[in-house]
């Protein structure tokens, strides 16, 4: 397979820096993208060498995704580098769960809504126009928190809310897409389940003691390592040929393998190698 051109947004740490990481290690190039240059500059410089090994490029661009102006800008810029983006993997975005919703701050809703909802608009106004313009390309939302289900999850009523209508966008667009007899620019979502990232991990210190513990019992039955579910994704996008494509890690296959796995007594163990514990 070619080298092709891939922007990953919310690149700096978690899901996306783990992306980025595998486009990488596939050849490709990457501009990966955050709101902190700080960030931006230290998730660059430890992708290098993994540019470097495998005859690919990474550069960074600071984007905040609820600015239109800026994520035109980000385009604008992976476009200046590599003539064109192939892949627009849309992760930017903002959780705040495992509490009531009367716990969640205006701040924090008001940051939900701006980065998970209009981030992905203006993500997919920007994608999808530039990709028309030069031929073709693949743009992937990130969907979570029952989002692509609608299952009802407590805890999460702001985040998966916002998620919810990261689903109908993607629906809607795939429609259009569709009506339009358009396979040139391909629109798809991803369903990466949970995984344990930097922002997980510092909600789980802020949880009191009780529900920390219960919450890991969660996390070991239903959760992964990102190292272990960005590989297959990454190998997903790129084989991804036709509209509307959904990859979903935690299928209802691997939620059975899980079960009849914990009634044979096989315990899973996610949390312990991460520092929690306060």
């Amino acid at each position: 397979m070619s080298s092709q051109s891939v922007v990953v947004t919310g690149g700096t740490q978690g899901l996306g820096f783990g992306y980025a990481r595998e486009f990488l290690r596939r050849g490709h190039k990457v501009v990966l993208s955050g709101r902190d240059a700080g960030r931006v500059a230290d998730a660059v410089a430890r992708l290098a060498p993994e540019a470097a090994a495998h005859g690919s490029s990474v550069a960074g661009w600071v984007c905040d995704a609820a600015s239109m102006e800026q994520t035109q800008a980000l385009w604008d810029h992976a476009v200046s580098c590599h003539g064109r983006v192939d892949i627009w993997l849309h992760n930017a975005g903002y959780a705040r769960t495992g509490q009531k919703f009367l716990d969640n701050t205006p701040t924090e809703i008001e940051t939900m809504v701006r980065g998970n909802v209009i981030g992905s608009i203006n993500a997919a106004n920007v994608a999808i126009a530039g990709m028309t313009a030069q031929g073709g390309g693949k743009l992937f939302l990130t969907l979570g928190g029952g989002g692509a289900t609608g299952r009802v999850v407590p805890g999460m009523t702001a985040y998966s809310t916002t998620k919810r209508a990261v689903k109908y966008l993607a629906g809607a667009l795939v429609k259009e897409r569709r009506e339009k007899r358009d396979e040139r620019v391909l629109v798809g979502t991803i369903s990466p389940g949970v995984n344990v990232t930097e922002g997980m991990l510092r909600e789980m210190r802020a949880l009191p003691a009780a529900q920390r513990a219960k919450s890991f019992a969660q996390l070991n039955f239903i959760g992964e390592h990102v190292e272990t579910t960005t590989p297959w994704i990454v190998e997903r996008v790129l084989a991804a040929s036709k509209q509307g494509e959904d990859i979903t890690w935690l299928t209802g296959g691997r939620m059975l393998g899980r079960v009849v796995g914990k009634l044979l007594g096989r315990q899973r163990d996610i949390v312990s190698r991460y520092q929690i514990e306060d």
